[in-house]
């Protein structure tokens, strides 16, 4: 058996470290408190919070699609469920 270490743990990261732990010894590591990358979910306060990065995917090829609806039947992944908002960009004030 060999031995891996994943550097990050965002979708990249996540993927290759799921492949490789079948037949293989991984650890993965990360700089954040918890698992993601930048698909995680940024927690505001007890209540609330927001995805921050990338919050969801539309695959078109058919390997893919099946690549991810596996990870949905392992619970790896999840439908998305939310909404869309859109931050508008602040005006800069002028000054005189």
């Amino acid at each position: 058996m060999s031995q891996f270490c994943i550097i990050g743990s965002g979708i990249s990261g996540s993927t290759i470290a799921n492949l490789l732990n079948k037949k293989n010894s991984v650890e993965v590591y990360d700089k954040a408190r918890g698992p993601g990358g930048r698909s995680s979910f940024k927690r505001l306060n007890k209540n609330q919070g927001f995805d921050h990065g990338m919050q969801y995917i539309s695959p078109k090829n058919p390997k893919f699609k099946k690549f991810i609806n596996d990870l949905i039947k392992k619970n790896v992944l999840k439908k998305w469920q939310g909404k869309h908002v859109y931050l508008k960009k602040a005006e800069k004030k002028k000054t005189h």
